[in-house]
């Protein structure tokens, strides 16, 4: 489809970006506002405060930016990124102890986030079409009334180095500008509210990078180690432990916590890796060669800007990524959020012109159903902290605390299941990947038969899933994928 006119992103990070490539057959030019400078050598900057933090992609994001993008996973893996089964190349240990290592059906895609930003960009921009203009930032829109209905017609924005501001001129502009983003603030200006959804489970996760020494450490890849949901126990064993891979022989070593304060310097750090669940975390850390100080965040709010339930939402203007919909990233879904929404961007622009008065109210709704899988997932899992706050809270009592106490057992009980059950495999692959919804599992007859089966099983102690591992032992090397149903060749995994 040949392209005509003008659209501006807001914003160069991963949304704007995944936005960008999205429209550029639909426009002849595509220019990206970004404010910061951004790095040449794949470091991270001042406007992604989550570049020292981990970062990986699921399934269905690798999927979306390999759309988006052709060949952004071989580019990704060339600049040193790494493709990792979660069940055979991660040490993942549960409230009991150690999960059985086997192979899986799924995959997550690893590396540092300005090492997957510098990738996108290099993809983005090979081809003629797409311009970034470093330095500048939106501060206002644009916009124009046709009797009922509004029109943003292009941004007002500044010149960080000279203080000069500007106006340009386009048929669409794309907020992609993040958990700051100024839409509500715009949309009011405009004479609309948008409902904004809340809720703060007070989390907080303080990272340091590591370079590995030359010899292997373990047999896996990647740790993790999730924390005790009784707050009874020690404050230590209720920090969530991770170590992820990154490009270079380096990890980036983090712990997080509900409610619990995390280190901020390396002192603390150091210290309370040593007193956590496993001895393992600690001894990694020991072996390892630190790289640089602590970084800590507490920006983890879970917010979603009800842009779709706007009667009459402004032409020529739509919302992404994080500026919309920010979940608590300790899930690990926003990157993977930003890819899908802007393949719904590029679908719906495929089918309806950008700059008709229809277009925002359909993309709204399509990115809004999709957008509410990742959100009862996070919601779900941080509505049981008793200090949670804001517009999706629920009220304490004995319901608030049940579901505090089985979020980590429940996660672990269909993980076990998995291996009993090829059905509630791949239906419980589609909710790790935001591709089935909390609910729909939740109440599908079969996923419910399955998932009580096995439960009756393990009551009777007949399962194939073998025992757990102590967690002050090291994770165990035994491959079980044949004992979980899986079969192994040249070619890959089958089931």
């Amino acid at each position: 489809m040949a392209g005509s006119g003008h659209a501006i992103v807001i914003g160069g990070s991963i949304a704007g970006m995944c936005a960008a490539q999205a429209l550029r057959d639909r426009f002849d030019r595509v220019t990206i506002l970004e404010q910061d400078s951004l790095p040449r050598n794949g470091q991270g900057r001042r406007g992604t405060p989550q570049a020292w933090h981990n970062h990986f992609l699921l399934d269905v994001g690798r999927e979306a930016m390999e759309t988006l993008f052709p060949g952004f996973t071989d580019l990704l893996l060339a600049h040193g990124g790494a493709r990792l089964d979660p069940g055979y190349d991660a040490a993942t240990c549960f409230v009991t102890g150690w999960m059985p290592r086997a192979r899986t059906t799924m995959s997550t895609l690893f590396a540092s986030r300005g090492t997957l930003e510098a990738t996108i960009r290099q993809l983005l921009l090979r081809e003629p079409g797409v311009a970034v203009r470093e330095g500048v930032r939106a501060v206002g829109l644009l916009s124009e009334r046709s009797g009922s209905v509004s029109g943003v017609t292009g941004v007002c924005y500044i010149e960080s180095a000279t203080g000069t501001r500007g106006e340009l001129r386009a048929d669409v502009v794309v907020d992609a500008s993040g958990r700051g983003s100024q839409g509500t603030k715009w949309m009011r200006q405009l004479g609309l509210e948008v409902d904004e959804l809340t809720l703060d489970a007070k989390v907080s996760y303080s990272s340091r990078w590591y370079r590995l020494p030359d010899e292997p450490i373990s047999w896996w890849k990647w740790m993790l180690v999730l924390p005790e949901s009784d707050p009874r126990v020690a404050e230590s064993h209720r920090y969530l432990c991770v170590i992820f891979p990154i490009e270079g022989n380096r990890i980036i070593a983090m712990m997080a916590a509900w409610g619990l304060p995390t280190p901020s310097d390396t002192e603390s750090f150091e210290r309370l890796a040593r007193q956590t669940r496993t001895k393992e975390f600690g001894r990694v850390l020991d072996a390892a060669q630190p790289l640089t100080g602590v970084h800590n965040i507490r920006s983890t709010r879970n917010i979603w800007r009800r842009f779709d339930r706007l009667p009459a939402p402004p032409r020529g203007f739509v919302t992404v990524g994080d500026a919309v919909g920010a979940f608590n990233p300790i899930y690990g879904q926003g990157m993977s959020a930003a890819a899908v929404s802007g393949l719904i961007l590029r679908r719906v622009a495929q089918r309806i012109d950008p700059a008709a008065t229809a277009f925002p109210a359909v993309f709204y709704a399509e990115q809004a159903r999709f957008l509410k899988r990742p959100w009862t997932l996070a919601i779900t899992r941080d509505r049981g902290y008793e200090h949670a706050r804001g517009s999706e809270a629920i009220i304490d009592g004995p319901h608030k605390t049940l579901l505090r106490r089985i979020n980590w057992p429940a996660f672990q009980f269909f993980a076990e299941a998995v291996w009993q059950d090829s059905v509630v495999d791949a239906h419980f692959n589609r909710l790790i990947n935001v591709r089935e919804s909390l609910p729909r599992f939740l109440t599908n007859p079969r996923v419910v038969g399955g998932l009580g089966l096995y439960g009756a099983k393990k009551l009777l102690r007949v399962t194939r899933v073998p025992p757990t591992v102590p967690a002050e032992l090291p994770p165990p090397e035994t491959d079980y994928s044949l004992s979980r149903g899986m079969a192994v060749h040249e070619s890959g995994v089958l089931r």
